[in-house]
């Protein structure tokens, strides 16, 4: 069987998306595109078999990749994941999958259109301890899982300020859809990807507008959000994210899931983050650190390209990309009107879905 001719669009974060595939014998990287020509130079010379380009139309004519990686800012994901699928290629979309639900949306239906695929990248899925507690929730030793808290904060810290990171109609949000994003597309995946229904949620603008203001940059996203998301199958989910949290540490992660048999808590530890399963055994409550040693410790460009050549399931497709933009879109929603939002009255397109 032959490699499978992989490309990759923008060299920033696309600099992993391009390892992972270096690190699989059956992909050949075919193509790279940026318009900054240093940063192009420097992929190349870590691939150079691939084709170097400023212009990723004329890439797609000439390679003919099968697979492209699109890692550019946010408004860019719908116009060069639509002109990807058209051109016959499926797609790894950073995330989130566009900047605005309407976006995404319209890259579902080029995908109906091309019958191409839109694949995510949301890497916590890809994390050896999430697979473990992913198994784990598979075999039912949390129970039904009915509640789960999650939060990622930072001390003080606003990427790209002044930048299109910043701006709401090119990033289509804050911290939520920066870091946020990850830990709620990780507690879906661990409470079973559940429908959501209703979210309330609040935004909150009080470090970083009054900054931007004073440097005379642009600047209109939140510092921080916080939300509460309830799901159709009774369970909930509270989260939380922030680029300003006044906080002792630089960083700060944790989570929590609560099931009728078992949890799991994940907290700050001494080498990193723990995992910590909590169950009960002959109605003692015991404690358990999480093994992964068995799990796969392929990243998600390197597992897409088996996926692809294998014919098997991937991870993280485009449904899980819009149902974390319809949660996303409900928080801010949520956020202007004050008062809780109805998914399927809201977005019953989205809803759908689903």
């Amino acid at each position: 069987m032959e490699n499978l001719r992989c490309a990759v669009i923008g060299l920033g974060m696309g600099m992993g998306h391009l390892r992972g595939y270096l690190e699989n014998p059956r992909a050949e990287v075919v193509g790279l595109v940026d318009l900054d020509e240093e940063r192009l130079a420097r992929g190349l010379k870590d691939a150079p078999g691939a084709k170097g380009y400023t212009d990723f139309e004329k890439m797609l004519r000439e390679c003919k990749p099968q697979v492209v990686s699109v890692a550019l800012p946010n408004f860019l994901h719908e116009p060069v994941t639509i002109a990807c699928l058209e051109a016959g290629a499926d797609v790894l979309c950073e995330k989130p999958m566009s900047s605005s639900l309407a976006s995404a949306l319209r890259m579902e239906q080029a995908v109906e259109k091309t019958g191409k695929r839109i694949f995510m990248n949301l890497s916590q899925r890809f994390k050896k301890e999430n697979q473990a507690a992913r198994e784990l929730m598979e075999s039912g030793a949390f129970g039904e899982v009915y509640h789960a808290y999650t939060e990622w904060t930072r001390r003080d810290w606003i990427p790209g300020f002044g930048g299109w990171f910043g701006q709401k109609e090119l990033s289509g949000g804050g911290p939520m859809l920066d870091i946020g994003i990850h830990k709620i597309d990780m507690a879906l995946w661990l409470m079973g990807r559940p429908k959501p229904v209703t979210v309330s949620g609040i935004t909150h603008h009080q470090r970083g507008m009054p900054l931007a203001k004073k440097e005379g940059v642009k600047f209109d996203v939140e510092d921080y959000a916080t939300g509460f998301v309830r799901f159709e199958n009774g369970a909930s989910l509270i989260f939380e994210a922030s680029w300003a949290g006044y906080q002792q540490t630089y960083s700060q992660e944790s989570f929590k899931l609560i099931g009728t048999r078992g949890g799991l808590e994940i907290a700050e530890g001494k080498q990193g983050l723990d995992y910590i399963y909590n169950h009960e055994v002959n109605g003692v409550p015991l404690a358990s650190r999480l093994v992964c040693d068995k799990m796969e410790g392929k990243s998600s460009t390197e597992s897409l390209v088996d996926c692809i050549l294998d014919d098997k399931p991937f991870r993280a497709n485009m449904e899980d990309g819009i149902r974390m933009q319809v949660i996303l879109e409900a928080l801010y929603e949520s956020a202007n009107r004050g008062s809780e939002v109805n998914i399927a009255k809201d977005f019953p397109d989205a809803f759908a879905l689903l």
